[in-house]
């Protein structure tokens, strides 16, 4: 007598056959009302070291399907998609496909990117609908890349390795995110004609506005959902933009050829009038582009601590478009997209913090992190360490009343200074040349050249004084006919000091200088 074939459990059967002919161990399920037929599980590598460190095999379910005829394709029920599709394990379907003449094949699709979002598309349409999940089902077709009859197990494996390790993380934020490509949801509301601009920037991230008859309705894939909708009289409006998109911002003063070039980002909106933002660490630029209006605004607050090298970049820009009428540009994209001219600004305070920044930047090549007031704070300090340590062209002359004790013929004075300018102490070794020395009155005269920074930095903590003694005594030890003062702040001041020989010349104790 002709019996009909059991072709589902023939084909579960032989899936797996296949597996245990591979060597990876499947567990078959007796029941399939979760959507899967059998557990595959990939045995870890038995020879990996060391062996605590060891990962864990790989697995993955596997719904089987089978066809008998022409057409390779088969349906699961929206509820085994959905589970398939937000879990984070790896699944896949698999197909014995028995046409009506020819050889079975074996075809088999993975569970990601296309068919979670076919997957998740669908039950949004059967839910809105109101229709139950398991009484659906979502078609699934096969072609000619899914064959997969050679090398069936193999191929499994190998596509879930491709993912990373980070196959459970990545495969939930598909999950989460397909469908939203166009937002979230769809927004009405009404505001008064005089608030358009102000509505404009709300949609670039600046500032909020009143507005009327607020209707929120929430949506994936396009497809509404009234059952979330949100109405309100009267709201406040807050945004930021979706999209930005990387930019460049040039700004260069007048009659320089030089420009300061700032990367940053940029936004745009059309509704309800056309403007953009252009954003960077430092500041803001918000273009009218009916009307070419800009609004230039400096992101900068006096007592917030930033890396030196970002607060110099700061203050740059503001002494630029503080001290002369700017050009100003954004590039996008290989392109020009704005271009115009600022005036002037009329706040001129940071051209003359500019230069201190710009030497303390010079002495340190570690970020270290100030603020404008430590440096406003500091100014008296500073102004005397820079002049002591770097300042050119100033005749500089050192006398000395305990002669007897300051060998003759030095070739150069080498000393060190140090200014406190925050939580950070800036360092500095300075060398200047003797140009001339007079030893013939009751006082020892030495006229110095300009000095010359040979060892600078910042630093932080304690034990800093021991540090830049020792630091200042291996200089001095590595020199020729050299004499040394550690600290050459109390020398001006008329204070007594010790002066240090170079190697060939003596030590020598306290002097009054």
């Amino acid at each position: 007598m002709g019996r009909k074939p059991r072709v589902d459990k023939a084909s579960e059967y032989e899936f797996a056959t296949i597996c245990a002919n591979a060597g990876v161990y499947p567990q078959v399920v007796n029941e399939d009302e979760t959507g899967w037929d059998c557990l595959v599980e990939f045995p870890p590598d038995p020879n990996f070291v060391p062996a605590e460190a060891q990962p864990a095999g790989l697995s993955a379910y596997a719904q089987i399907k089978s066809t008998i005829g022409r057409y390779r394709s088969t349906s699961i029920t929206l509820s085994n998609a959905r589970r398939m599709a937000q879990q984070g394990h790896p699944w896949f379907i698999v197909l014995f496909h028995r046409p009506a003449s020819g050889e079975r094949r074996i075809y088999a699709r993975h569970i990601w990117g296309d068919l979670i979002t076919e997957s998740l598309k669908a039950i949004r349409l059967a839910d809105l609908a109101g229709e139950k999940l398991h009484k659906r089902t979502l078609a699934i077709s096969f072609d000619g890349s899914d064959d997969h009859t050679e090398d069936l197990v193999q191929w499994i494996e190998q596509t879930i390795i491709a993912v990373g390790v980070d196959y459970q993380s990545k495969k939930l934020n598909i999950f989460r995110s397909v469908g939203y490509e166009e937002g979230h949801a769809s927004i009405k509301f009404s505001f008064q004609v005089e608030n358009a601009d102000e509505v404009a920037k709300v949609f670039l991230g600046i500032g909020e506005v009143q507005i009327q008859n607020f209707e929120f309705v929430p949506k994936r894939f396009g497809l509404p959902d009234k059952r979330g909708q949100l109405l309100a009289g009267t709201a406040t409006l807050t945004a930021s933009p979706a999209t930005w998109y990387s930019c460049q911002i040039r700004i260069r003063a007048k009659n320089k050829d030089t420009p300061i070039v700032i990367p940053g980002k940029a936004a745009f909106t059309t509704f309800p009038r056309g403007y953009a933002r252009f954003s960077s660490e430092f500041l803001d630029l918000v273009w009218s582009t009916s009307d070419n209006g800009v609004q230039f605004n400096s992101k900068i607050t006096i007592e917030e601590r930033r890396s030196l090298g970002a607060l110099v970049a700061h203050v740059r820009l503001l002494t630029l478009v503080t001290s002369s009428d700017t050009d100003m540009q954004i590039w996008a994209g290989g392109r020009r997209i704005y271009g115009g001219r600022a005036r002037k600004a009329a706040d001129g305070r940071w051209h003359q913090l500019y230069p201190v920044l710009e030497f303390l930047r010079s002495l340190s090549t570690d970020d270290v992190e100030l603020s404008i007031a430590d440096v406003v704070r500091a100014s008296a300090e500073l102004g005397r360490f820079q002049e002591i340590a770097a300042v050119r062209g100033v005749a500089c002359t050192l006398e000395f009343t305990d002669v007897e004790r300051v060998p003759v013929g030095a070739e150069r004075l080498l000393y060190s200074a140090q200014v406190t300018v925050g939580s950070a102490t800036f360092f500095a070794i300075v060398e200047r040349p003797v140009i001339r020395e007079d030893a013939t009155g009751p006082q020892r005269h030495f006229a110095l050249g300009d000095p010359r920074i040979i060892e600078s930095y910042a630093a932080t903590g304690d034990g800093l004084e021991q540090q830049f003694q020792a630091d200042f005594e291996r200089e001095i030890n590595q020199s020729f006919l050299t004499l040394g003062v550690a600290d050459i702040r109390p020398a001006f001041e008329g204070h007594e000091i010790r002066i240090y020989g170079s190697p060939g010349f003596d030590r020598l104790d306290a002097i009054n200088s």
